[in-house]
C-alpha cells in the first residue's frame, strides 16, 4: 500500500540531491581550469573548436553524472508516493554523548552533555527524537515511511499513532 508524498517528504529527497549536484559542478570548475591552464598558460596550439569540444565533453560527462547519482531521488519526487514497512522493535538505548569540539576554550572545561535516543530494529540502531522513544516500549510495531526508487528512510511512527 502506498500513501502520497508530504511537502517535508519532497524537501527530504531534494535535500538527499545536494551531493549530486556539488560534484558535477566540482568536476566541471576543476576539468575546465585545468583544460584553460593548459591552452592559455602553455601557449599551446590549440583552436577554438578543440577548445570548445573538450569543454562541451566536460559539461556531458557533468550532466550525466549528476543524473546518475540523482535519478532514484528525482524520481521518486515525480512518482509521488511512499510505501511502509512494518517492524518490531527489539529494544530501545538511551546514551549520553558529548559534543564534538565543545570543551576546547580552555583548560578544565567540561564538554557539553546530551541524551542520544536509539531504537533497535531488525539489529539496526536508529537514531530518533526523545518523543518517539518515551511513547512506544519494547516490542511495539513501528511503520517505516520509504521511497520506493531510491529506498531512503523519510519517516519513523509508532503504529498505533497511524490509521493503517
Amino acid at each position: 500500500m502506498r500513501h502520497s508524498l508530504t511537502d517535508k517528504d519532497i524537501k527530504d529527497l531534494k535535500y538527499q540531491c545536494r551531493m549530486g549536484v556539488i560534484l558535477p559542478v566540482l568536476l566541471l570548475i576543476i576539468s575546465n581550469m585545468i583544460i584553460f591552464s593548459i591552452v592559455y598558460i602553455n601557449k599551446i596550439e590549440y583552436s577554438n573548436i578543440m577548445f570548445l569540444i573538450s569543454v562541451l565533453i566536460t559539461v556531458a560527462i557533468s550532466v550525466l553524472l549528476n543524473l546518475s547519482m540523482n535519478r532514484k531521488y528525482i524520481s521518486d519526487i515525480r512518482n509521488g508516493e511512499k510505501c511502509f514497512e512494518i517492524k518490531n522493535i527489539q529494544f530501545k538505548e538511551k546514551n549520553k554523548d558529548f559534543e564534538a569540539g565543545s570543551a576546547t576554550l580552555y583548560i578544565g572545561q567540561e564538554m557539553n552533555e546530551f541524551y542520544r535516543y536509539d531504537l533497535i530494529i531488525e539489529n539496526t540502531r536508529y537514531r530518533v527524537d526523545k518523543n518517539l522513544y518515551e511513547n512506544c516500549e519494547n516490542g511495539d510495531e513501528i511503520v517505516f515511511f520509504i521511497a520506493p526508487k531510491s529506498k531512503f528512510l523519510l519517516q519513523m511512527e509508532l503504529k498505533k499513532n497511524t490509521n493503517l
